[in-house]
């Protein structure tokens, strides 16, 4: 097996894995710490990722995409949840763009990343990971960060969630019922199938509820939607 260590939301994992290519994904998370946790892989691991593999869930290999749900599993005692969405740093704050798949969040944050130049950097564009501190919600980013591997290994206090869909105009709003923002949350956060595990990601999506705001866009993908984004979002939450 290939055993090496990666630094993620603050905690050092040993990972025992049976691929070379494994470690060269995580390459840019690798320490020399001592480990918080231990995951060795196993082949029941790939064996389950296999049969999600017919939902579509798989990430870029059976074993990659296995080690980051073992890794969630583990986080969620830690109260680190994994998200799904576009996540980004401006003015010291943390930004998470949501959306199902195919949307376009990668497309609408892409264009502020052109729009905001120096003022902008990438967390993790795909699957960055919530950690819940008593006094703040911090996102940091992971290897997990989509087929562009766009981020960096970084983190922030995560400022505000946004939902987006496809439109033919730009339009947004805020987000005030906090039901409907629920069942939104529940499709982009992990929840593991353990019964104990999954109650306790719950629980961190109703942390999430009372701390921060969120917000809903509709975007044509034009460089208009993006300065919509930020000037009616992001520029008011950073003041």
């Amino acid at each position: 097996m290939v055993t090496f260590k990666i630094k993620i939301a603050d905690k050092v994992i040993e990972i025992n894995a049976f691929n070379e290519t494994t470690k060269i994904y995580c390459s840019n998370f690798i320490v020399e710490d001592n480990p918080d946790f231990t995951i060795t892989m196993t082949q029941e691991d790939l064996d389950n990722e296999r049969t999600e593999s017919s939902t579509g869930k798989v990430y870029v290999n059976e074993e990659i995409s296995a080690l980051y749900r073992r890794i969630a599993n583990v986080f969620v005692e830690e109260n680190i949840a994994v998200l799904h969405g576009s996540s980004f740093k401006v003015g010291g704050y943390a930004f998470l763009v949501a959306a199902k798949s195919g949307t376009g969040k990668s497309t609408h944050v892409n264009l502020l990343n052109q729009l905001l130049k120096d003022e902008f950097e990438y967390i993790n564009d795909d699957k960055p990971l919530l950690k819940v501190n008593e006094n703040e919600l911090r996102l940091y980013s992971s290897p997990w960060n989509g087929k562009e591997k766009r981020g960096s290994n970084i983190s922030a206090p995560l400022k505000a969630i946004i939902f987006l869909n496809r439109g033919i105009t730009d339009s947004y709003r805020k987000l005030d019922n906090k039901e409907e923002v629920y069942f939104k949350m529940l499709n982009q956060i992990y929840l593991p199938k353990e019964k104990s595990k999954r109650e306790k990601a719950l629980k961190i999506v109703d942390i999430i509820l009372k701390r921060i705001n969120f917000y809903e866009i509709n975007v044509n993908m034009d460089i208009s939607s993006a300065e919509m984004t930020y000037e009616r979002i992001i520029k008011n939450e950073i003041k």
